[in-house]
């Protein structure tokens, strides 16, 4: 074990900064296989091999003084796994545990893999790099424009035709990518100017192509959330580095300035002509037409059978400010009713345990549709047990975050490294909370989780005046 643990002290932040870099290939490759319509994906198999991998570094390998509270940690997890799974059999014997197994490894591949991270850290020192997030996000972004260039790209939404989703297969869940990942790979390429010389030419060259695939992504992918989240951190951005280059008065500060101006400003450009606006003008708004035969359709037949009587769906069809809020949220109060509806009419097991992910004849009504807002979908699958166990530490991590930006607000903003890692920090939980495809996603958690844990340790710096990088 010696020799394990002085191999993981050298080599696992070059491990985890492959892991991370090998994410776009990785879903590449699961699209393919899922567009062959093959039961297992690379993205499923190495994920959970992953997982599976950390889980058994921290409970045999690591050695560190606070491993018996992650050890804790690990046994409440799978205490609570483990009932749930005894109520799935009592419902729907081995084939309904069968079912919800690829869902409940997906759903705990954060918590898991957060106590790995933690533990690495408090024996190592290790975290994922910046460098490894930014290369990361520039490759996800890097394909959907290259896919977008060479015309082959799939298309986002094909029941309408709009968005470029790269050769990625879900297009929300790539643009959460995004969306976490652009403000970091945008920090670091502002980083990059400094190390420019004529012998190094090709970074700048490499710089522009990745924030000219940044600012396609955030408009042509044609989610609302990659080109809310990327516009509003290069606003914010650039209001930064004019004080900044105000005060230091140097070459780079103003080259800095020059460049978030110039992509704030092609991601404004690129809107009026993307497929997110064509969304947002033919399909979006006409939605929030109650009248519309677009909202009608937008039903689909399936969800409206499993909705029929359910007391969410009633309030959202005589409740205007909920109906509103429907439509605002693209629906996911409606695709959410026939599981919340069974979630409600549970038995105690259920609501401690939750209702799970596949149908089962008692329930008398489907449940599989996805509910696109994480803290609703966990408690609806997992119950109050599992609502506890995985959400509520994460909104403790979000509040702790909030406090101390106003413990020391003059301190925090006086570095945009700090403050790129919070905004991303806050853009997670937005996403969470209102989108879904956060924390449940291993793809997209993998981000939020590494950001995280970035967000923490350069917090716990800067409170022992330790951290010194700038900006």
């Amino acid at each position: 074990m010696q020799k394990l643990r002085d191999f993981s002290q050298k080599q696992l932040p070059l491990i985890l900064g492959i892991y991370l870099i090998l994410q776009p290939l990785l879903d590449i490759l699961t699209a393919l296989a899922a567009n062959a319509e093959l039961p297992i994906t690379a993205g499923v198999l190495v994920r959970a091999l992953f997982m599976a991998l950390t889980f058994l570094y921290v409970v045999f390998v690591s050695k560190f003084p606070g491993k018996r509270l992650c050890l804790t940690i690990l046994v409440i997890l799978l205490a609570y796994l483990a009932a749930f799974m005894c109520y799935m059999y009592s419902l729907g014997g081995l084939a309904l545990c069968a079912e919800n197994l690829k869902e409940v490894v997906k759903t705990f591949f954060a918590p898991l893999v957060l106590v790995f991270l933690w533990a690495i850290y408090q024996e190592y020192g290790h975290l994922v790099s910046t460098r490894a997030i930014a290369w990361a996000g520039g490759l996800y972004s890097g394909v959907i424009l290259l896919a977008a260039m060479t015309g082959t790209s799939f298309v986002s939404y094909g029941s309408s035709g709009y968005g470029f989703k790269g050769w990625f297969y879900a297009a929300n869940e790539v643009s959460c990518i995004i969306a976490l990942t652009a403000p970091v790979t945008i920090y670091y390429c502002l980083q990059v100017i400094s190390t420019i010389t004529r012998a190094t030419w090709w970074k700048g060259v490499l710089m522009a192509w990745v924030l000219i695939s940044v600012a396609f992504s955030a408009t042509f992918i044609g989610t609302k959330i990659v080109f809310g989240i990327v516009l509003l951190y290069c606003m914010a951005a650039l209001v930064w580095m004019v004080v900044r280059a105000r005060q230091s008065r140097t070459r780079e500060d103003a080259y800095r300035v020059l460049i978030l101006g110039g992509l704030t400003l092609l991601i404004i450009g690129l809107f009026f002509v993307s497929p997110l606006q064509s969304y947002l003008n033919n399909i979006y708004l006409e939605i929030m037409n109650e009248d519309s035969e677009l909202l009608a359709a937008s039903w689909g037949e399936e969800i409206q059978r499993a909705s029929q009587g359910t007391w969410l769906r009633t309030l959202i069809r005589d409740n205007d400010f909920v109906q509103r809020l429907d439509q605002i949220l693209s629906r996911r109060l409606f695709s959410a009713s026939p599981s919340l509806q069974v979630y409600a009419e549970g038995g105690l097991a259920a609501k401690l345990l939750g209702i799970g992910y596949a149908d089962v004849a008692s329930y008398g009504r489907s449940v599989w549709f996805m509910i696109e807002m994480d803290p609703l979908a966990i408690l609806i699958r997992h119950g109050i047990i599992g609502f506890t166990l995985y959400f509520v530490p994460y909104f403790c991590f979000f509040i702790w975050a909030i406090i101390q930006f106003f413990k020391r607000p003059f301190k925090r903003l006086a570095s945009l490294n700090y403050c790129t890692y919070l905004y991303t920090s806050l853009a997670a939980f937005a996403i969470a909370a209102i989108a879904g495809h956060a924390l449940v996603s291993p793809a997209v958690s993998t981000f939020v989780l590494v950001g995280g844990m970035q967000l923490w340790t350069v917090t716990k710096a800067q409170n022992q005046g330790l951290y010194t990088a700038e900006p």
